[in-house]
C-alpha cells in the first residue's frame, strides 16, 4: 500500500526517531493485551501517531478523545503509560486495512460530545485530494497550534503531511512565545482564528511575514482579521469549512467560500446544508446555507433559529447586528433559561469599555437597542456583561456554559505580594463586576464602602482581628475608582493599628487606618 511507504518516509523535524519502526513496536506490544479498542489522548503528535497507527495496524480500534478524560471501563493510552508499549523485544511490520475504523469526538459546542466513526481509507482519500487541490508536496513543513486529537488537526497535521511527503513539527505550539521560537520562513501554519488574533496582537507579530501558508478552521475567519494578517504576511490564507462528521467541505482563499471540487452539496426543506464526498458518504448538517453554483454562503445554524411571537428569529443575525456597534469584542445570544425571552452575553471591546466608563451598562444597552430595534424590535430583553465568553480551543462557545455565565456574579481576582512589611493586593476592575452593572447603571463607580470591605477582608487574611470595636480613623477618598482601572491596596500593621493606602492607576486614591478593638 502506498500509504505504508509514505509512513516509512515521514519524519517530524523535532523528533530524532523513526516513526514507522516505533509504530511496529507499539502495535506488537499492544496486541499482547487482547483488547478490541482503546482510548487515546497524547500530547506529542509523534507519540500520537505511534499509538494511533500502531493500534490500526493490529486491528484495534482507536477512540480519539477531545480531552484527557478516560472511561473507567476502557483500555487507554496516555502520556504516563505510553512508553510501556515500546519494549523493543516485540516488533512487527505494520500493515493497514483501508476499512479499519476509529472514532473522533465532536467539539461538544452544541451539547455533549459524540463519538463519530471514521474510516482509514476515507482519511487517506481526503489527504490525497487536499495534496492535489491545494498543491502541497515534499518541500512543505507544517506546524500547528491545534490538536491532532480533533478532525482538523488529524487531517492537516497528520494525514496531509504524510501523504504529501512533507514534514511536520510534533509539538503543539498554541501560544505566541512558542511559535516565535521557530524559524517561520516558508512554513505552513495550521491554526484557529482565536490563536491568530492573539498572534497579530503580539509585539513580534511581524515575524509571521515569511510564512508560506496559514490554514485556518474551527470558526469563521472574519474579514477584518484576514486583512490584518495580510498586512503582516504574504502567506496564502486558507480558511477551511468542514466538521468532524463531513471532513473538509469548502475553502475560502480570500474572495468567497467555495466548495471543494469533489464535494456534492444540497439543501434540506428548511435550507440546512447536506454534503457527500469520497470521504463522507452523506451528512445532513444543521448549518443554514445558500448555494449558488460552487459558492457557499453560511447564514448560521438551524438550531439557532427561535420562534418569538410567531416570528422566526435568527440568533446569529442578532449577534452580527450587535457586533456592528463596535462596542463588542464578542457576544452570544440565546433564550433565557427561566423566561421565554432572549438574553445576550456581551464581551466589551476597547470602545465598549470607554462607553461603559462614561455611561454605564445603560449606555451600552441603549446603543445596542438602537441597532437592533429596526429589524428585531425589542426581542432582546436581558443583557449581561462578562469578562470573557470562555470559548474553547476551536473558538467555539459551548452552549452548556450559557446559563452558568448568565447567572454567575463575577468577582475580582487579586495578585498578592509583600515587601518590608507592606502587603500589596492588585487587580484590574472588570466592567463585568456586579457592583458596576447592577448598582450604578448610568455612571459606574466603585463605592468607598466596597473599597473598605476589600481592606477589611485582606487585613483579616493577614491576621488582624477586626471586630465590632474597630474604628476607621483619618479616612480620606481622593478620587473616583471606575471600571477597567487598576487598583492596588497596600496594608501594613503597627501598634494595634492597620494602615492602608489605595492606589488607582498608580495614583493615591484613598488612605486611612483602622484602630483595632481591645
Amino acid at each position: 500500500m502506498e500509504f505504508e511507504n509514505n509512513l516509512k518516509e515521514f519524519k517530524f523535524v523535532d523528533i530524532d526517531k523513526n516513526l514507522y519502526s516505533q509504530v511496529g513496536i507499539f502495535g506488537a506490544n499492544l496486541k499482547e493485551y487482547g483488547v478490541s479498542e482503546i482510548e487515546i489522548y497524547l500530547s506529542e503528535t509523534f507519540d500520537f501517531c505511534v499509538a494511533f497507527f500502531g493500534a490500526l495496524a493490529v486491528g484495534i480500534r482507536p477512540i480519539l478523545l477531545a480531552k484527557p478524560i478516560f472511561s473507567s471501563d476502557k483500555f487507554n493510552i496516555n502520556d504516563e503509560n505510553f512508553k510501556n508499549f515500546l519494549a523493543p523485544a516485540r516488533n512487527m511490520e505494520p500493515k493497514f486495512n483501508l476499512n479499519s475504523t476509529f472514532f473522533l469526538q465532536t467539539s461538544g459546542s452544541t451539547g455533549k460530545s459524540k463519538n463519530i466513526p471514521k474510516r482509514l481509507g476515507a482519511m487517506i482519500e481526503e489527504g490525497l485530494f487536499l495534496k492535489e487541490e491545494l498543491g502541497f508536496n515534499e518541500s512543505d513543513t507544517f506546524f500547528s497550534s491545534v490538536s491532532h486529537q480533533h478532525m482538523f488537526g488529524l487531517t492537516f497535521k497528520v494525514f496531509l503531511p504524510i501523504i504529501s511527503g512533507a514534514k511536520a513539527v510534533s509539538k503543539e505550539l498554541n501560544y505566541p512565545e512558542a511559535i516565535f521560537e521557530l524559524e517561520l520562513e516558508n512554513l505552513s501554519f495550521i491554526t484557529s482564528p482565536v490563536l491568530l488574533q492573539t498572534l497579530i496582537s503580539s509585539p513580534r507579530a511581524a515575524e509571521i511575514s515569511g510564512l508560506k501558508n496559514i490554514i485556518c478552521a474551527g470558526s469563521a475567519l472574519k474579514s477584518e482579521l484576514r486583512a490584518s494578517i495580510a498586512k503582516l504576511s504574504s502567506a496564502r490564507i486558507i480558511d477551511i469549512y468542514g466538521s468532524t462528521e463531513t471532513g473538509v467541505v469548502a475553502r475560502n482563499l480570500g474572495e468567497e467560500l467555495l466548495f471543494f471540487s469533489k464535494v456534492k452539496a444540497g439543501l434540506s426543506e428548511d435550507e440546512a446544508l447536506n454534503v457527500s464526498s469520497p470521504w463522507c458518504e452523506f451528512f445532513q448538517t444543521s448549518d443554514w446555507a445558500e448555494i449558488k453554483g460552487n459558492r457557499l454562503t453560511l447564514k448560521g445554524r438551524i438550531d439557532r433559529i427561535v420562534k418569538l411571537n410567531d416570528k422566526r428569529v435568527n440568533l446569529i443575525s442578532i449577534e452580527n447586528k450587535m457586533l456592528e456597534s463596535g462596542l463588542l469584542k464578542d457576544c452570544y445570544c440565546d433564550t433565557h433559561p427561566k423566561f421565554k425571552r432572549l438574553a445576550v452575553l456581551l464581551e466589551l471591546s476597547e470602545e465598549g469599555v470607554k462607553l461603559f466608563r462614561n455611561s454605564g451598562k445603560k449606555g451600552i444597552v441603549a446603543r445596542l437597542n438602537e441597532l437592533l430595534r429596526p429589524e428585531f424590535k425589542n426581542s432582546v430583553r436581558y443583557f449581561k456583561i462578562v469578562s470573557s465568553l470562555c470559548k474553547n480551543a476551536q473558538g467555539k462557545f459551548l452552549k452548556a456554559n450559557f446559563k452558568e455565565l448568565l447567572e454567575k456574579s463575577e468577582e475580582s481576582s487579586w495578585d498578592k505580594s509583600s515587601e518590608d512589611g507592606v502587603y500589596k493586593f492588585k487587580t484590574k476592575l472588570s466592567p463585568a463586576l456586579g457592583i458596576f452593572t447592577e448598582h450604578f447603571p448610568n455612571l459606574p463607580l466603585l463605592p468607598g464602602f466596597v473599597q473598605l470591605d476589600f481592606v477589611f477582608k485582606f487585613a483579616r487574611e493577614l491576621g488582624a482581628e477586626i471586630g465590632d470595636q474597630c474604628v476607621v480613623e483619618n479616612l480620606k477618598f481622593l478620587k473616583f475608582v471606575r471600571p477597567n482601572d487598576e487598583l492596588c491596596i497596600e496594608i501594613s500593621q503597627k501598634d494595634e493599628k492597620v494602615y492602608f493606602e489605595i492606589f488607582c492607576n498608580g495614583a493615591r486614591s484613598a488612605a486611612g487606618r483602622i484602630k483595632l478593638g481591645l
